[in-house]
């Protein structure tokens, strides 16, 4: 598989993120807001911020990339919790519409969980509480996917771990989640997997594997050939 744009520098949540925030910055793009937008593209993508934190660079997966331009909506809108760092690639979910200019008018934007997978720590302990799986999709260098989790107001741990068993050709991946919640309403979690840190480990023809507990099978194997 041909990695796109492996990034040089991706700021991704740290494994054991508190989701009851993280749920609150992407409340922007959950489709049962009030508000609508015009007519706009809600997509995936990387973000690159200038020297000031500003979003600067719309890359998408497709291989286009685009000038930012920042609407009144995403000035009047964008909450305290989305906060960037200076000259960082981000992965989030943008909302945009393509202008005439060539630009890419920002309404939204919102970071996801897109981390490099790695091993549990010594005495750490496998938690899969369950979630509900929408959609999974490869692009970009990245396997995507869109989950939903059932909470209220409290937290969640998130992460992604590289279970990989000896002798596999290719990578496992699991999705580590702890809640510590009340089971209520349904919440959007999306989760990007970077693929390009795989390097030699996953290689055209091997296996892409992504483990994790949903509600209606149990324990789910998702298997992807690249």
């Amino acid at each position: 598989m041909k990695i796109l744009r492996p990034m040089d520098k991706m700021k991704a949540l740290s494994r054991m993120a508190v989701l009851s925030s993280f749920i609150f910055t992407l409340s922007a793009c959950h489709e049962d807001d009030d508000y609508r937008y015009p007519s706009v593209v809600t997509d995936y993508a990387c973000l690159v911020t200038g020297t000031h934190g500003q979003p600067m660079q719309l890359l998408l997966d497709n291989g286009r990339d685009y000038p930012v331009t920042l609407t009144e909506d995403y000035r009047e809108g964008q909450d305290s919790h989305t906060t960037f760092e200076p000259d960082t690639t981000y992965r989030v979910v943008s909302i945009y519409e393509l202008g005439a200019d060539s630009t890419a008018q920002l309404y939204s934007v919102s970071k996801i969980l897109s981390e490099v997978p790695t091993p549990l720590r010594q005495g750490e302990r496998m938690r899969q509480d369950p979630v509900y799986l929408q959609s999974y999709w490869l692009s970009g260098g990245y396997l995507n996917l869109v989950m939903e989790v059932k909470a209220l107001n409290g937290r969640h741990r998130v992460g992604l771990v590289d279970t990989t068993p000896r002798g596999m050709h290719g990578k496992e991946v699991t999705f580590y989640h702890e809640a510590d919640d009340i089971e209520s309403y349904r919440k959007k979690l999306y989760v990007s997997v970077p693929l390009a840190p795989f390097g030699e480990a996953l290689q055209q023809g091997d296996t892409l594997r992504f483990v994790v507990n949903l509600y209606d099978t149990g324990v789910t194997r998702l298997e992807m050939v690249m």
